[in-house]
């Protein structure tokens, strides 16, 4: 739901002056309320997806060579878990998978304009991420996500050649003219659920540097 789309006016009624302060007592959230409670920084992003890293290289140093995880790894990450499964049993291969299940559209539009209301009942969505890393050199050679959105895109290099392909409806992969944007813009929709967004955009973080031609994150190192 575009939230921006909302063409209701509302119009004080000056006969009831303590109208605004009604709202608020109700809970009712302003544009500028909830646009400060879904944004995320860049620094929050960083400190996820170090997160991220340091648990999932910690998981392979404990697993032996053609080992598995018999249950998810968990990791908080705002108020809600990211399960983590690692398999090494694919000689020269890690496959990693990450998964949360994520809040949606937690603020709501009113018939009044310009005030939103919390959603007590928000319906989940289950972001993952999906790597395979050649214990080779550390890159993705394989990988899929499946973002706040829910488009999902696969990726695929060529081990031997380098060549990187990518499947998706906006996935952006020029390779050695322009790589993928390191954060996913297009899921930020105004009454988000900030958790939702952070996840999200580590996964994409995460994805999208494993897919340059030179990753500057190692997840096995």
């Amino acid at each position: 739901m575009n939230f921006l789309s909302i063409n209701q006016t509302y119009k004080p009624q000056f006969s009831q002056p303590n109208s605004q302060l009604k709202f608020k007592a109700n809970k009712f959230y302003t544009l500028e309320e909830v646009n400060k409670a879904s944004t995320v920084s860049p620094k929050e992003v960083k400190e996820g997806v170090e997160k991220l890293t340091k648990k999932i290289r910690f998981l392979n140093g404990i697993l032996k060579e053609n080992d598995k995880t018999k249950q998810p790894v968990t990791a908080k990450i705002g108020d809600a878990l990211v399960f983590i499964d690692m398999d090494k049993t694919t000689k020269g291969k890690t496959k990693i998978n990450l998964f949360a299940d994520t809040k949606r559209h937690i603020y709501e539009p009113t018939n009044i304009f310009n005030q939103f209301k919390k959603n007590d009942n928000p319906y989940y969505i289950r972001q993952k991420l999906n790597i395979v890393i050649s214990n080779k050199d550390g890159r993705m050679s394989e990988g899929s996500i499946k973002p706040l959105d829910g488009t999902y895109t696969h990726f695929e290099r060529n081990n031997k050649t380098g060549k990187r392909n990518a499947i998706s409806k906006y996935f952006s992969l020029v390779p050695n003219v322009r790589e993928c944007s390191e954060q996913n813009k297009i899921a930020e929709y105004l009454g988000e659920d900030k958790t939702s967004i952070t996840i999200n955009n580590i996964f994409f973080k995460i994805f999208s540097d494993l897919s340059k031609v030179k990753p500057n994150i190692n997840l096995t190192k």
